[in-house]
């Protein structure tokens, strides 16, 4: 969604697209309409998801997980920001414009 909000496309209907759409789960249905809805009380709190994120690289090798690594600094730079109770999904918040 931030992608298509820094494009310039309407958020609205970009979300509305993916819906029903065969790229998107039953569980990424679900939060779709979670964030729509501005709802993000916990159904898996960010800081757990970080926990889990910090835990894979501490196995992982950084030169070839460097995606990981960037997810851990923007996930903990959101709960920084005081969201880590919030659901995982709250970290399109901070995607945004």
């Amino acid at each position: 969604m931030a992608l298509a909000q820094a494009l310039g496309l309407d958020v609205h209907s970009v979300r509305d697209a993916f819906e029903g759409g065969p790229l998107v789960s039953t569980w990424m249905a679900g939060k779709l309409a979670r964030i729509k809805g501005d709802d993000y009380t916990p159904e898996f709190p960010l800081a757990l998801a970080l926990k889990d994120v910090r835990l894979a690289l501490e196995q992982a090798d950084p030169d070839r997980f460097g995606v990981l690594a960037a997810l851990a600094r923007e996930w903990s730079a959101v709960v920084e920001r005081g969201h880590g109770g919030d659901d995982v999904m709250v970290v399109t918040r901070s995607l945004e414009g």
